[in-house]
């Protein structure tokens, strides 16, 4: 059986190994010079590829990926790359490789390309794939190749420095495929503030809330860093796919915070009434915070605690808990890590990734429209989804 996969990302390179025996010949083709470029970049160069709380709960199309998730685990993919010969790491519960390097994962997967002799053509791009009477032909830029099964693997529209731009849907739309709206998910996002500059650099532990216009759209809790142009971290990339018109996200200025936060803050106004406010704000906020909150409020920093009034402290109560900031945008595709939107999957068979429309053309990872929060849960689903069709493929002899 001639097996060619589009796309040498994660799902595409796992399906690779798994499809290939003495029976099928794969090959795998990328329109980059290198394979596994974009798989570089995740995790910071640390590449977090699962996560040890795993569930559908954690993805946009929660029924389409349970079966997924239920074959093929965390558990599952960590020892399936201890076999390959890769061991893990955890930081709370995100799972690295052990060296905390990207290229450890795309040096083992390239060891087991080359060691089960797959035909990888690089500088390769894919014009269009056509059916044929005894399967497809795949056109590139250079020749037509038969094949009896076709796998896009080629990813969404995200990183388009890394080869993901989005173009290759436009095959899949030539053969009567339907691509749902393309947005960018997990990224950073801009806000409208004359504080940026100064704030950039600080972080907060904390709950971010999105809001439109009143209504409260999605909360995340995590590290939040204010950079330069906004706002940036893991939950405010979860946080970012639900950007539209009239947002504002609230972030706490204090680590922490619990229902025991509150009475901390009136304990400490009683305690050290002679503190000025820029003395009693240092024990408790990042010193950037307190040129931020003495601004806005316009109050003196030097004033004593004694001579501020309740209602005054109640206003910089409301600022430590739920600062307010106008979100302008994000920083687009150019810097998303993940694609919302995708091949439609009313069009795929979840239990094999088949095409509905086309015996023997799949569909995996990102080039399907699902996406996942931030923590190792899109490669998991890339890596799994890949794994799952290349061990169906295998078995066919």
């Amino acid at each position: 059986m001639n097996i060619i996969i589009i796309g040498a990302g994660p799902a595409g390179m796992v399906a690779a190994i798994n499809a290939k025996n003495e029976n099928n010949k794969v090959i795998l083709i990328e329109k980059n010079e290198r394979i596994g470029k974009k798989l570089l970049a995740t995790g910071n160069g640390r590449c977090n590829y699962t996560n040890l709380v795993l569930s559908e709960e954690n993805y946009s199309s929660k029924d389409f990926v349970k079966e997924t998730l239920k074959d093929f685990s965390n558990e599952d993919l960590i020892n399936y790359f201890k076999v390959l010969g890769l061991e893990s790491t955890t930081d709370g519960n995100r799972v690295y490789p052990l060296t905390l390097k990207a290229n450890s994962v795309l040096n083992i997967l390239i060891y087991w390309l080359e060691k089960k002799d797959i035909d990888i053509r690089t500088n390769t791009e894919v014009r269009e794939i056509k059916k044929n009477k005894a399967g497809f032909d795949v056109i590139t830029d250079g020749e037509t190749i038969k094949a009896d099964v076709v796998i896009a693997a080629f990813g969404g529209k995200s990183m388009p420095a890394s080869g993901s731009d989005g173009r290759s849907f436009e095959i899949l739309k030539k053969l009567g495929l339907k691509i749902t709206y393309l947005k960018p998910a997990l990224t950073q996002v801009k806000l409208e503030s004359k504080y940026l500059k100064h704030l950039s650099g600080t972080k907060v532990l904390g709950e971010a809330k999105l809001f439109k216009g009143n209504k409260e759209i999605d909360r995340r809790r995590g590290e939040i860093l204010f950079t330069n142009y906004g706002i940036s971290g893991p939950p405010i990339l979860d946080l970012s796919v639900n950007i539209s018109e009239d947002n504002f996200i609230e972030v706490p200025l204090i680590n922490n915070v619990d229902e025991k936060t509150v009475d901390m803050l009136y304990s400490r106004y009683y305690m050290f009434p002679d503190f000025s406010l820029e003395e009693y704000l240092m024990g408790i906020v990042d010193k950037k915070f307190i040129h931020y909150i003495v601004d806005y409020l316009n109050v003196d920093k030097k004033m004593a605690m004694n001579m501020i009034s309740m209602a005054d402290f109640q206003k910089i109560i409301e600022v430590l808990l739920k600062s307010c900031f106008k979100v302008i945008g994000t920083t687009g595709f150019k810097n998303s890590q993940v694609t919302r939107g995708g091949v439609d999957l009313s069009q795929i068979n979840c239990h094999d990734y088949s095409t509905k429309k086309y015996e023997n053309l799949y569909i995996i990872g990102e080039a399907l429209n699902i996406d996942g929060d931030c923590g190792g849960y899109n490669l998991h689903f890339a890596f799994a989804s890949g794994y799952r069709l290349g061990k169906i493929l295998n078995a066919k002899n």
